[in-house]
This record gives structure tokens, sequence and C-alpha cells, in this order.
């Protein structure tokens, strides 16, 4: 995916495909930000933002390859952004030693309920698409 050029250094224009690509995934959160202050439902910015960036890949208003090269670049950086999560935890070290297994239980549970929630939209969303694909070439059989 990436361009390097011979020094084996990235490419200008993979640099700002990259960039461009990850302000698109955070414009989908800032947008699901917006809609979880102004509507208040009770899920968070970041679910909201990727259920609109999946309504938007299902019907094909961004292309996969419009997102990506940044989405895998934030996967693959994932780990820094528990960094002050870390943080916060050695400075609330009272709280978390007298009420820390309540701490590892409700992170433990949301984020198997997030995997969960994750493999069930992917997976009905490839059944979906598949049904789709085969309803469209029957269409084009009978045609």
């Amino acid at each position: 995916m990436s361009t390097e050029s011979a020094s084996g250094t990235p490419s200008q224009p993979s640099l700002f495909v990259l960039v461009k690509q990850i302000l698109i995934l955070a414009g989908f959160w800032w947008i699901g930000y917006l809609l979880h202050q102004k509507l208040g439902v009770p899920v968070s910015a970041g679910i909201l933002g990727m259920f609109l960036l999946l309504l938007c890949l299902f019907f094909k208003i961004i292309k996969m390859d419009q997102v990506a090269m940044g989405a895998t670049v934030v996967l693959g950086e994932l780990l820094l952004f528990f960094v002050p999560v870390v943080v916060a935890v050695v400075q609330y070290k009272n709280l978390f030693m007298t009420e820390g297994w309540q701490i590892v239980l409700s992170i433990a549970v949301g984020t198997i309920l997030v995997m969960l929630s994750t493999s069930l939209t992917i997976h009905y969303y490839n059944r979906l698409k598949a049904y789709l694909q085969a309803r469209k070439r029957l269409q084009h059989k009978h045609i």
C-alpha cells in the first residue's frame, strides 16, 4: 500500500494520503461526538462515528480504499492510546487497590462486548453483502 522512494522513505503522496485517511476517521469520530452531545444517546462518540463509517462504507458513499491505510496505521499504533489510561491508574493507586476488581471486571466485560458486537456486525455485514451480490447476479441472469 505504501510507496517508497529509492532511499526507503515514504514518498510525499503516500504521507498525504495517510494523513487524509486518518483525518477522515477522526472526522467520523467528531461527527459521532456531535451526535452524542446533541442527542444525548448512551453510546460513546467513537461507536457512533464508527457506525456512521460502516453505513457510509455499506452504501458506498466512502470506498474502503479511502480509509484502509489510515485504519491500519491507527490500529497498529493502538497501544499509544492506552498510555494515558496507564498513567491514570498509577495516579489513582489507592482507588485501584480498593476497587480494582470492579474496574478490571468492567474493562473485561466491556472489551468482550465490543469484540462480540464488532464480530457480529462484520458477520452480518458479510452475509448481507453476499445475499445482495447473489440477488444482483440472479437479476442479471433474468435480463
